[in-house]
């Protein structure tokens, strides 16, 4: 599970913003000809490791439309001094 996440993180961190299915593309769980079932079980898995790591804050999220956005923790803070410096 650890790895898993670990994986996720690092997918985020080099592609922010990302999307719960580009994540479940880049790390090959999700796949063009999938029937419903499987690819709702992929994004399922990512989704549920998603809301643990925005738990532990590590991540962000905000709801576009029915799409989940998803940046790392860091790039927030970041975001907070921009604002503070004008």
């Amino acid at each position: 599970m650890k790895k898993f996440r670990d994986k996720i993180i690092f997918i985020i961190e080099e592609k922010w913003p990302v999307s719960v299915t580009e994540i479940a593309k880049y790390l090959g769980i999700f796949k063009k000809g999938m029937n419903e079932k499987k690819r709702k079980a992929a994004i399922g898995k990512v989704i549920y490791h998603v809301k643990r790591l925005k738990e532990m804050d590590k991540i962000r999220t905000k709801k576009i439309g029915q799409t989940v956005i998803i940046w790392p923790y860091d790039i927030e803070k970041l975001r907070v001094v921009h604002e503070m410096l004008r």
